[in-house]
């Protein structure tokens, strides 16, 4: 690399008498720049595409006569001749938006923004798709995921109803990656390396970017695809913006939420200097209502693949009351550096942005065993605080006009707090006939609502808080070379570091009250719950604490599943937590009876808090050659690879099950290193046989790397069931082959239309196999006397391949040329149909006999496998959007679509999981009023109240169902 580094520089100084052609493309009519526009000296292989700031520029020109072409999807092509003699040339290009029959035709916003986003996506190296700023500016989502949502081949996973991680490709979370202007952002997951989107909003957003097939500069740890967040900028001259809505839940009938955002942004010295600061705060209501089915699998063992009858054997319901309050504050600062002799085009940008979301769950929830003819009323409440912050440091300088250095330097980190209390009252005989074999809706008919008959058996007390910290920096290279007018491009080169720590820790605390000794002392702490229950205490007939002194009188469920089932009674939570943290204060405090000298048993489990804590770092070093060459004006070919290297060190523990684990923990911490490195070559071609028409071609390698809990030295030794709880160090990185090819056509009234096909061949990725006999410790790095035990979850790399095959179709399009009102109607259509085949790994224990002589008998692992799909991939997604702009009116109504998608898998065949189908309709509209700026919008997301539904796929039997409403949300927005 120092050679070519170095030959570079002397081809720079050599070449330094070439000339460039720069200059800006705007709109004509009201000079907004238009990003992505081609600019190109027809017939050679020279061009380039306007940048951010709609600035283009040719470098490596010889002196000559030439004509330029500017181009822009929904524009006049323009045309203009030019002659270079000895000095550099400006060119600036105002295009015309498309007339007819000569008359000028508006641009409507929503029109720009699909302009933009064609545009881009056409004249980008890499396969990928683009939300413009305008359109997520112009009706936004609810959030950064549901914008994401609407691209093809993408869909999310929801929580309340709202979007917060990215499925790609049928690939998980954790198989993809989310940056913020290159950035990547840490996982915010404690066990693998997905990241929550929840907490991002739309409105700090100036585009989205993603990337399906990476070029070598671009990070490929990655199964599915990279989500890019770009942030905003100031645009010259002083702005600012203030939007605040009010937002309605229907679930909840709720309507007190609101969100605030405030902007403001100038450039100064020239617009050289620009600052842009914003605030976002928002509190919404996502509640939802929650049903859980659990089963039991009647059947035969001996044929595994022969499909048994499930037992239903238990019910829960639940009425989820969940406070969402969201946070984002952005500070973008971008200097333009002056040109000076042989440098030009410098800048400098910091980007700043923290987001959190804090989740104030309240839980109210039953629980029906049907095995042992009891019920659970449950009250919990749950603090989660989720919080991400990034910062990244950007320069940029071209030398000699023709060499390019970036450098940069990032900080982000993330962190996952979690404080779960809940508090359980029990009824031991729930039911007037016997449950076994009744059907869901008929649970309820069927139990007994007497409260005297349930009593207080307890709390626990669950901590969890993850937190990842990551520094980045790197440089990269870029010579523009030209060998001959039809052969031109660039060389790249790049290094990259990275550094990541991660810790995790949680602690898990429980609590028994000690009977009507326990009641007497809450009786003289709370007289104002206890005072109508004095007559309770110290009773001989009491033996257990009944639940109604308890009880929250003014809890509402609404109207719970539609009136389907019943909910309630729910504890006072704020009674129950001032319950626990005096039981908490005073559990090992004496009182009267000497038959019981503690009121509580609080219990704090020390093997559970303390084994699955871990720490530790890891390094990842990345190195890349990249050749991106223009033969003519038809054919790029972008080859190279890039090599990528990580280690980690992680420290967990390993230990033993004591006789009492909740008070004492047998254990050792363990250390473990382990490196890996891959070579990734790439291969992208495009190829332009006329101007609409653009076919590409991509062949990458990427890889994904194993979660941070399956790699931890950790196992626990059960003696008395001879098992052992063990995590799996050896595990390597997945790795996929990629082939991508699509076709797109693009004219003035077709718009844009693409094909897309798309394969990927993955091998090593990790799934659990089950139960695994322990035949040979050596080859677990487990001691000698643990032979024979059974180790519960073992967690190994696929020997077999997964297959991945999708097609994927995207229709946008204006109608500019219809007559009237009409020609304000814009449609955004995608659909994606993947298939997946996964040999998922299953161990099969047998226990053998050879009658010999001599007898032998012992215990096998038989490996086999069985096919299905990836989990949470989807076998079908259809999205639409019509948009309609009319003078100051904007509207947009959206639907999406999806089939049953893969949700649990396991060893049984008739207890994996799928969802049923899913079709949600969005409405948002826009009135500009009379005061200039100041606009009115209206958004209604989930207009048909579509329900989340899990069902075991061979005997349709529901496992999981949610109703989370629709939320309207109409407020107004300032602009100056």
């Amino acid at each position: 690399m120092k050679r070519l580094l170095i030959l570079i520089l002397l081809s720079s100084i050599l070449c330094a008498e070439n000339l460039s052609i720069t200059g800006y493309v705007k709109d004509a009519k009201n000079g907004n720049l238009l990003v992505g526009a081609n600019v190109f000296i027809v017939g050679t292989s020279l061009g380039a595409s306007a940048r951010a700031d709609g600035k283009y520029k040719i470098t490596n020109v010889k002196p000559g006569n030439y004509s330029l072409k500017a181009s822009y999807i929904g524009y006049v092509t323009a045309e203009d001749s030019i002659t270079i003699t000895d000095t550099d040339i400006n060119l600036d290009f105002n295009l015309n938006y498309t007339t007819i029959e000569g008359k000028e035709v508006t641009v409507t916003a929503q029109a720009k923004g699909q302009m933009d986003a064609i545009n881009r996506q056409l004249n980008a190296r890499s396969i990928v798709n683009i939300i413009s700023s305008d359109r997520i500016q112009e009706l936004p989502d609810a959030n950064a995921a549901e914008s994401v949502a609407r691209v093809p081949g993408v869909s999310i996973k929801r929580e309340g109803g709202e979007g917060n991680k990215v499925v790609i490709r049928g690939l998980s979370p954790k198989y993809n990656a989310i940056t913020v202007e290159g950035t990547r952002l840490p996982s915010t997951d404690p066990d693998d390396r997905s990241t929550d989107l929840s907490m991002i909003s739309q409105y700090v957003l100036d585009g989205i970017e993603v990337t399906k097939a990476g070029t070598p500069d671009q990070d490929a740890d990655v199964l599915g695809g990279t989500v890019n967040f770009k942030l905003k900028r100031a645009k010259p001259g002083f702005h600012f913006n203030f939007i605040g809505q009010g937002i309605h839940n229907g679930l909840k009938d709720t309507y007190e939420d609101n969100k605030l955002v405030f902007d403001i942004s100038n450039r100064f010295w020239k617009d050289r200097i620009g600052i842009l600061a914003q605030i976002d705060l928002e509190k919404r209501n996502r509640s939802s209502n929650e049903l859980g089915a659990s089963y039991a699998r009647e059947g035969s063992t001996e044929n595994v693949d022969s499909p048994g009858n499930l037992r239903l054997t238990g019910l829960n319901l639940a009425d989820i009351l969940r406070d969402n309050s969201r946070g984002n504050s952005l500070i973008v600062l971008d200097l333009k550096i002056p040109e000076r002799g042989l440098l030009s085009d410098g800048s400098i940008s910091l980007t700043s942005l923290k987001s959190s979301i804090n989740k104030d769950i309240s839980t109210c929830a039953i629980n029906y065993s049907l095995n042992t003819n009891d019920k659970s009323h449950n009250t919990g409440v749950t603090d989660n605080d989720i919080k991400i912050r990034t910062n990244t440091l950007r320069f940029k300088q071209t030398l000699y006009s023709n060499l390019h250095l970036e450098s940069f330097y990032s900080t982000s980190q993330a962190q996952n707090n979690s404080f779960v209390k809940n508090y359980n009252f029990f009824d031991a005989f729930a039911f007037s006939e016997s449950p076994l074999g009744v059907g869901i809706d008929r649970i309820q008919e069927i139990t007994i609502n007497d409260t005297n008959n349930i009593y207080f058996r307890g709390y626990s007390y669950n901590i969890s808080k993850s937190k990842e910290t990551e520094q980045t920096y790197g440089i990269n290279l870029e010579y523009d070379f030209r060998l001959s007018s039809q052969l031109s491009g660039k060389i790249k080169i790049g290094t990259k570091e990275r550094t990541k720590s991660r810790n995790f820790d949680q602690n898990n605390e429980n609590g028994a009250p000690n009977e009507v000794d326990a009641l007497c002392g809450m009786t003289n702490e709370f007289p104002e719950y206890f005072s109508e229950h004095t007559g309770l205490c110290g009773s001989s007939a009491i033996t257990r604490i009944p639940f109604y002194p308890y009880i929250d009188y003014e809890y509402d469920s609404g109207v719970f599943f539609g009136g389907r089932y019943s909910m309630g009674p729910k504890a006072n939570t704020k009674l129950m937590n001032d319950i626990f943290h005096y039981f908490k204060k005073n559990w090992n405090k004496n009182n009267s009876n000497a038959a019981a000298p503690e009121m509580v048993v609080h219990v704090f489990h020390e093997t559970s808090s303390i084994l699955y804590d871990y720490e530790g770092e890891e390094n990842y070093k990345a190195n890349y050659l990249m050749i991106d060459m223009n033969l003519g004006e038809k054919l790029n070919i972008i080859t190279g690879g890039r090599i990528e290297k990580n280690s980690t060190r992680y420290q967990s523990y390993s230990a033993w099950a004591s006789v009492i684990p909740s008070f004492v923990f047998l254990g050792d911490s363990t250390l473990h290193n382990r490196e890996n490195d891959l070579i990734l070559p790439a291969l992208f071609l495009r190829y332009k046989p006329v101007s609409w028409l653009n076919i590409r071609f991509a062949k990458t390698n990427t890889l994904t790397r194993p979660n941070y809990t399956d790699i931890l030295p950790l196992y626990y030794v059960s003696t008395g069931s001879q098992s052992i709880d063990y995590r799996n160090t050896a595990l390597e990185p997945g790795k996929s082959e990629n082939l991508d090819f699509s076709i797109a056509f693009n004219q003035k009234r077709l718009g844009l239309f693409s094909i897309g096909r798309f394969e990927k061949n993955i091998s090593g990725l990790i799934y659990s196999s089950g139960r695994r006999y322990v035949d040979d410790p050596t080859k677990y790095g487990l001691t000698d006397n643990l032979k024979g035990y059974m180790i519960n979850d073992y967690k190994t790399n696929n020997p077999y391949t997964v297959k991945l095959r999708g097609w994927e179709f995207d229709y946008q399009t204006r109608f500019w040329y219809l007559p009237g009102p009409l020609s304000g109607l814009v449609l955004n259509a995608n659909y994606t149909v993947t298939e997946s085949a996964v040999k998922y790994p299953r161990t099969e224990i047998h226990f053998e006999i050879d009658f010999g002589p001599p007898l032998v008998a012992e215990t096998v692992n038989i490996d086999s496998f069985y096919v299905d799909r990836l989990i949470d991939q989807p076998n079908e997604i259809f999205n639409l959007s019509i948009g309609y702009d009319f003078k100051g009116f904007s509207g947009r109504l959206s639907v999406l679509s999806k089939s049953d998608i893969f949700m649990q898998t396991n060893f049984w065949k008739e207890l994996r999981q799928t969802t049923d189908d899913y079709t949600r309709w969005d409405l948002s509209v826009k009135q500009k009023l009379p005061v200039k700026g100041l606009e009115i919008f209206l958004n209604i997301n989930n207009i048909t109240e579509a329900v989340d539904e899990n069902r075991y796929h061979t005997s349709n039997s529901l496992a999981l169902e949610q109703h989370y409403g629709k939320t309207i949300d109409l407020g107004f927005k300032y602009s100056f």
